[in-house]
């Protein structure tokens, strides 16, 4: 099938542009960094420039039918005012990680996000951790342990991230909006008190915006460094089976990493290096317990039945091809991530 070979290889292609993307922003942050602009005014310049190039790409959607009607149901309304509280926590996170030179402990968090996603979707939302997610989650227990124990410091940024990302998906799950409406409506929901702090910076003399040609540029950019991967992602998540998916996401922090210890010139103390050691073997552990479950789904579809991910044979409901749409359900997908996250 030309077709679907053809959309799996512009999925992958937009897909490692998106956690390509993901991994190189330290690099912008950490240029931001240079001119000593503290966390909370890059996080409301970062929300106040993304917002137009979301409403043109809005508009160049037709989206606008869809922004009005999210912005006329209140409970929608205050469903993605959580969740907008959620994602620019998580922005503002990530933004202090780097300026702090603690971009290899935010990668950390960020290798555990599927594990998070597994566990929040036992706590909230009643789903069944499968047997190998036990002894997963429990490396990454130990690995949050460790540093703790060696040096009596708590790794709260590599807790933080993941799990304010993960309430962030629970959240966006319930919430019947697309990717590009729900991510408009939160920066618009954001935008007042990030305009309400950087009038306040201007007022009391220390906002940052036009004392210096090349640092106006780069904050003006935050929106093109923001909105570029999530856009990528969601043109990705379209195309790719979620395994594909569950593989190529971690291509963003190992990018992090590399970047912190090579260009950033961060050094992982040996209890941080034990800490992803614990991390990646859960790692591994995940994803090949998500490629079993996925090849057993596929070889009990060929023969006219499914499982439900645990072992319980029941009819087929869905059709051969639906293992390669976004919709497939194996380990990947039962998550509390939504298709398309806006990270």
């Amino acid at each position: 099938m030309p077709n679907a070979a053809a959309e799996f290889r512009s999925g992958l292609a937009y897909g490692l542009v998106a956690y390509l993307c993901w991994g190189l922003v330290p690099l912008y942050f950490a240029a931001v960094k240079r001119f000593d602009v503290p966390a909370g005014e890059v996080l409301a310049h970062r929300i106040t420039w993304s917002l137009p190039i979301l409403l043109v790409l809005t508009a160049a959607v037709g989206g606008w039918d869809d922004i009005l009607r999210v912005l006329r149901n209140r409970r929608l309304v205050l469903t993605l005012l959580l969740s907008a509280v959620l994602l620019a926590t998580n922005w503002l996170l990530y933004i202090y990680a780097t300026l702090t030179d603690r971009v290899s402990e935010a990668s950390l968090g960020y290798y555990m996000m599927p594990l998070v996603n597994a566990a929040l979707a036992t706590f909230f939302l009643g789903e069944r951790l499968r047997p190998a997610h036990f002894p997963a989650l429990a490396l990454v227990a130990t690995g949050v342990a460790v540093p703790f124990l060696a040096t009596g410091t708590f790794t709260w940024l590599a807790v933080a991230l993941p799990v304010t990302f993960g309430f962030y998906g629970l959240v966006r799950k319930r919430a019947p909006v697309e990717s590009l409406t729900g991510l408009t409506v939160e920066t618009f929901l954001l935008l007042p008190p990030s305009l309400a702090y950087l009038c306040y910076l201007g007022t009391a003399g220390t906002n940052h915006l036009g004392g210096d040609p090349v640092l106006d540029g780069l904050l003006l950019f935050s929106g093109v460094v923001t909105v570029v991967p999530l856009l990528a992602f969601t043109l990705s998540i379209r195309r790719l089976p979620l395994l594909a998916v569950s593989f190529i996401q971690f291509l963003s922090p190992t990018v992090q990493m590399i970047v912190a210890v090579t260009v950033l010139h961060e050094t992982p103390t040996p209890d941080r290096l034990t800490s992803f050691a614990c991390v990646l073997a859960a790692v591994a552990i995940f994803i090949a317990d998500a490629t079993v479950q996925a090849r057993a789904l596929r070889q009990a579809r060929l023969w006219g039945a499914t499982t439900d991910g645990y072992g319980t044979e029941r009819p087929s409901q869905t059709n051969p091809g639906e293992l390669s749409s976004p919709g497939s359900r194996f380990g990947a997908e039962r998550s509390a991530v939504p298709r398309r996250v806006d990270q």
